[in-house]
């Protein structure tokens, strides 16, 4: 397998470390960082052909993942690169992307069934053809259909020459996508955001608050409840952000929320991750939103880029690999006389299942959540959804 280059190990290093002490406050600052390790892992690494680079970054994906869920968007943009990497394998060698061999070679059974139907009804019409003149036809066929079947596994026969300009111009391209996914995604907010309206969040979102300034930049008139998000009470962060660019926005408890639904016309919020089946995993107290939202038919939004897709399913995996679980110092102090008696569990997060969300609104377009398998399955290889299994056997 292919070495690490010194300055690759300390730029991985470097990235485990930011992820630790919570440097990065986005995440897209994630997935673009991430995307420019492997493009310099990529790039200064020696390796002789795809099937190499494929292992090479394998091998490196627990790495990166290192102190982070099983479900975050490091995995997300593993998978993604490894995708690309199958597909500019498969454009160089068949001149087309790798997942067109499927309807490739569905063509050619249908050719091979319309050309045997043929040559049978031939020759019930015509009694006096023989057996010898049959056959020739038929391996003809044969033949045609073994040669117009694609190679699948072709990693093997990309060299490195041929395929490094062309992928590292792919992850450019990616690179580009992810800085827009936010941007594209708040220019959806006209068609959900509707005048006069009463719009219930959660803490703060980066996307989120991103989607309401692209509404209130419209001169759309809406007013936002905004969560608390207690005891890390960011909904004060998101409610100084809106204020300071005319937006009317009232600060609530947590506790408040079914009290308050009633009033609400529909809730937005954001996500950490997007699960395969339509669930997600965001802030704690979401699930509680949720709930209370489908008691009162109030149409749940979650705002969820493209990067922030996982083909995980949450009954795959222990539970507790999906959650982060930081200090209780916020809710009970060290020097408490109750300290020693007690063990505290601070969850970071909530699991909402899918028939609590109403609408996923993605980079691209709204999506039911029953539909996300389907987008789930074009970003990513199936080959590529055991990397959590890998990090679990890094930690035994």
């Amino acid at each position: 397998m292919a070495r690490v280059p010194i300055d690759v190990e300390t730029e991985i290093d470097r990235f485990c470390n930011s992820i630790k002490q919570d440097t990065y406050t986005r995440s897209v600052d994630i997935a673009l960082a991430t995307v420019y390790i492997f493009k310099k892992l990529i790039g200064e690494s020696k390796w002789s052909n795809a099937s190499e680079l494929i292992a090479l970054i394998r091998s490196q994906a627990h790495r990166l993942n290192q102190g982070q869920p099983v479900d975050s968007i490091t995995f997300n943009i593993t998978r993604r690169i490894l995708k690309l990497i199958r597909e500019v394998s498969g454009r160089i060698i068949h001149g087309k992307n790798e997942g067109s061999d499927i309807s490739l070679t569905l063509q050619a059974v249908l050719n091979d069934r319309t050309a045997t139907s043929t040559i049978n009804d031939d020759d019930n019409n015509n009694n006096n053809k023989t057996e010898e003149n049959f056959q020739p036809k038929k391996q003809q066929i044969q033949s045609n259909i073994s040669n117009s079947i694609p190679i699948i596994n072709v990693e093997d026969e990309v060299s490195v020459q041929r395929l490094k300009p062309e992928l590292m111009d792919d992850l450019n391209w990616y690179s580009s996508e992810i800085e827009l996914s936010v941007k594209n995604l708040s220019q959806q907010a006209l068609a959900h955001i509707h005048a006069n309206e009463l719009i219930l969040t959660l803490g703060y979102s980066y996307t989120v608050e991103q989607f309401f300034k692209y509404a209130s930049s419209k001169k759309r008139q809406f007013h936002v409840f905004i969560l608390e998000h207690a005891p890390f009470f960011t909904g004060h962060k998101m409610a100084i952000n809106l204020s300071q660019l005319n937006i009317p926005v009232t600060v609530v408890t947590d506790s408040a929320v079914f009290a308050i639904m009633a009033r609400v016309n529909k809730i937005v919020i954001g996500t950490r991750s997007l699960l395969a089946n339509g669930g997600l995993t965001a802030k704690s107290g979401t699930y509680n939103l949720a709930l209370a939202a489908k008691n009162y038919n109030v149409p749940l939004l979650v705002c969820a880029p493209t990067y922030k897709f996982s083909p995980t399913y949450l009954p795959s995996f222990d539970p507790v690999m999906c959650n982060s679980f930081p200090s209780p110092e916020n809710i009970l102090s060290y020097e408490s006389i109750f300290q020693s008696s007690l063990d505290i569990i601070v969850p970071m997060h909530d699991y909402v299942p899918p028939e609590l969300v109403t609408l996923i609104i993605g980079s691209g377009m709204g999506n039911a959540p029953s539909y996300v398998y389907r987008i789930v399955s074009e970003l990513y290889s199936a080959e590529d959804n055991d990397l959590e299994r890998l990090q679990k056997e890094s930690l035994r």
